[in-house]
């Protein structure tokens, strides 16, 4: 099956969109995925939390993919030049989580589209960082620590009557 156009990504991503602050189905993080595949036409592959064809790369990751965490954690640490530091980390799937990619910069900050994440099972909008990275900017250095994993689906196209 093909690929879904980047066209047909955005059908995606404006069902979730147009869900943000609502409880989808029942508020599970891959019933939004699973009904926004259903409502746009796209093929859901009978495997459990496998969304399409893999991307074996982040690099190659596009708007409409569907991400597929498992004990993914990541950690952001800043340090200022003064000694003072602030850390928080954000995780996802215990054991698996199931998100939409909206957007993703090359130094991988993402924004996601999903539900069920620290207990609320509304459809939210949420960045988050998925390359491990280090940047110093203005005095502060930023390290980014990613654990855990993820796999990357690109959506398929429907099967032609």
């Amino acid at each position: 099956m093909p690929d879904v156009t980047e066209q047909q990504a955005q059908q995606l991503i404006a069902f979730a969109v147009q869900r943000l602050g609502q409880v989808e189905g029942n508020g599970e993080c891959w019933t939004l995925v699973n009904n926004g595949f259903e409502s746009v036409g796209f093929h859901k592959p009978s495997a459990i939390y496998a969304w399409g064809r893999v991307v074996d790369q982040l690099s190659g990751a596009r708007p409409g993919d569907v991400f597929q965490f498992s004990q993914f954690q990541v950690t952001v640490r800043e340090e200022s030049s003064d000694g003072g530091w602030s850390e928080r980390t954000d995780s996802r799937g215990a054991p698996r989580h199931t998100a939409i990619l909206e957007s993703i910069d090359a130094n991988g900050n993402a924004t996601f589209l999903e539900s069920n994440v620290n207990n609320d099972r509304n459809v939210q909008r949420n960045s988050l960082r998925v390359r491990t990275a280090t940047s110093t900017e203005g005095g502060t250095t930023t390290t980014v620590t990613v654990s855990g994993s993820f796999i990357i689906y690109r959506p398929q196209a429907a099967a032609s009557d």
